[in-house]
Parts: structure tokens; C-alpha cells; sequence
């Protein structure tokens, strides 16, 4: 993946966010099962436009805020994948 501009809507809010494969993925590679609100608000901070980042800020301190919608921007990021895994015929069956 590439750059790739993504707009969330909050009621009368809107914060244009320029997401790419670093931050992406250092995003995902920083979470934690301990430690999942600072690397999404990271996230979301560096990469929303400079000129929103003071409301995002206040917005963030909503709770939940940061989770939901760096979840937001990071399934709007990902493209869609159909996988599925092959069963081998010499493989017992479970």
C-alpha cells in the first residue's frame, strides 16, 4: 500500500488523515495487549492534518475515542483479503 487520505466524520467534526505504510504498520507493530490507547492516539495524532490536530486531541479524550476510531482508519487502510486455508487430503481430518 501506498499513501492513502482517509475523512472520519463525527457529528459536525471532520478529521482528514494521511495514512501510510509506516505509520501503519508502526502502529501495529507498538500495540499491545497491555498498551492499546497511546499507540492508537500516536497514530491517529501523526497522521491527522496539522491544522486538526488540537481538536483531535480534545476529541481523543473521550472515552474510547482513540480505539474506535483508529479502527476506523485502519480498516478504511487495509484492503480486503479472501483467505481461506486448503485442506490437505493426506491430512487427518479433526
Amino acid at each position: 500500500m501506498s499513501n492513502q487520505v482517509i475523512v472520519i466524520e463525527s457529528d459536525d467534526k471532520e478529521f482528514t488523515f494521511n495514512v501510510t505504510t509506516q505509520a501503519y504498520n508502526k502502529y501495529l507493530n507498538s500495540a499491545s495487549p497491555n498498551n492499546k490507547i497511546q499507540p492508537a492516539t500516536n497514530f491517529l495524532m501523526g497522521t491527522v492534518k496539522d491544522e486538526q490536530k488540537q481538536e483531535l486531541k480534545t476529541f481523543l479524550k473521550l472515552p474510547g475515542a482513540s480505539l474506535l476510531m483508529a479502527g476506523i482508519v485502519v480498516d478504511e487502510y487495509q484492503p480486503e483479503f479472501n483467505l481461506s486455508v486448503k485442506k490437505s487430503k493426506s491430512a487427518p481430518n479433526k
